[in-house]
């Protein structure tokens, strides 16, 4: 199917702008406007709700998110006035399960796409007894979402594999696109020295926040900067108290990222859990210096890799930096330059990925009404009416 004849519909349940997975989508469509003939994006936001977007609730253990339920009519009416050829869902999510339901109930091709690897999440904030009763919903969930879609999309390989053994029908990688303002802003010049560390993102136990807590107070000789919100802002804001070289910025536009960015020499992605790491690619863009951990999906990209200080086995955030450190600055400067024009690669071709995935999904028969369970279906409409 010619791409610019294409009508897409994103219907997301992540949070505009706060998180990954809500910066993703927005970005991907932010581009695909230029490659189709429409696309709209369904995804609550904190300033400017959408039309679709009903009432919300706090998430337990994270009063920086809420849980946001949806219009179920005015979704209903928009996929009825747009005619979408294709429905694309991320994971198990309000919003999600009910594009799901739609896009079964006319006979859209769905495409869903897998981002998070949601036991690992589970098990690290409810224990091993309650991770595995959320994990095996989670899954389930899942499961009946991959088999009753036409086409699965993945950021990194290792999810591919996931993907297919939860019953994913033609698992496809599509890569990790960048948002304007840190592909066309223009650059500053790296400085030879590394004076300026910093942590860009969720403040939440995945993150391994602590880590890059500790290296502040282990190199008072840097100053180290923080950019983000989450459960665990507190213990970040009582370290800032005791650090004068650690600076606490909480929650930042895109702009402000880039500015941030643009004053480091380096970024720190310290996490446990990673499916991608996207923040890891905007340093790129900006032609920093960037250290992940082996658990950041970014590694498993040849290209993006060769661009990145990865922490060896045995080594620590410190040893990772110091080893970094003892290079020439001529070499950290020429690895800065070549992480921007692999980043760069990747956004424009995970734009042409992602346009060829849906012009192939569009082509494709609909799955049987795979439906969920009617009981599930009647509690997901009922939260998600507007009398919530």
């Amino acid at each position: 199917m010619d791409t610019k004849t294409l009508r897409i519909l994103f219907v997301v349940d992540a949070i505009k702008g706060r998180n990954g997975v809500g910066a993703y989508f927005q970005d991907l469509v932010s581009h695909l406007e230029a490659h189709v003939e429409r696309v709209e994006l369904v995804q609550p936001c904190m300033q400017d709700p959408h039309p679709c977007q009903g009432a919300s609730m706090p998430i337990p253990g994270d009063p920086t998110q809420r849980l946001f339920f949806p219009k179920v009519r005015e979704l209903s009416a928009l996929v009825w006035e747009m005619k979408p050829h294709v429905i694309v869902i991320p994971g198990p999510g309000i919003f999600s399960m009910i594009g799901y339901w739609i896009a079964k109930k006319w006979g859209i091709p769905v495409c869903v796409t897998f981002q998070t690897d949601y036991n690992r999440l589970v098990e690290l904030y409810w224990g091993q007894r309650l991770a595995r009763l959320a994990g095996g919903l989670l899954n389930w969930v899942n499961r009946t979402l991959f088999q009753g879609s036409e086409t699965a999309a993945t950021i990194c390989e290792s999810m591919i594999a996931q993907a297919r053994a939860a019953g994913a029908r033609n698992p496809q990688l599509v890569g990790t696109p960048l948002a304007r303002e840190f592909v066309q802003t223009p650059l500053e010049p790296l400085a030879a020295k590394v004076e300026r560390v910093c942590y860009v993102g969720r403040l939440a136990a995945e993150k391994n926040i602590e880590s890059f807590l500790a290296m502040a107070e282990a190199r008072p000789d840097l100053h180290f900067d923080v950019a983000g919100d989450g459960p665990l802002r507190g213990k970040v804001e009582a370290a800032c108290r005791q650090r004068p070289n650690l600076t606490f910025h909480g929650w930042c536009s895109r702009a402000q990222v880039v500015e941030l960015l643009d004053r480091s020499q380096m970024l720190v992605l310290p996490s446990s859990v990673e499916a991608f790491g996207t923040v890891a690619l905007e340093a790129m863009a900006r032609q920093r210096l960037v250290i992940t951990t082996p658990a950041c999906g970014i590694n498993e990209w040849p290209a993006l890799a060769r661009g990145l200080w990865i922490m060896a086995d045995g080594e620590s955030l410190g040893d990772t930096l110091a080893r970094l450190q003892a290079l020439p600055a001529a070499e950290r400067q020429q690895k800065a330059r070549a992480a921007r024009q692999a980043a760069l690669a990747m956004n424009h071709d995970a734009i042409e990925n992602w346009a060829g995935v849906l012009a192939h999904c569009a082509t494709l028969a609909p799955s049987p009404n795979r439906a969920l369970p009617s009981p599930t279906l009647a509690l997901l409409r009922r939260l998600s009416s507007n009398h919530v």
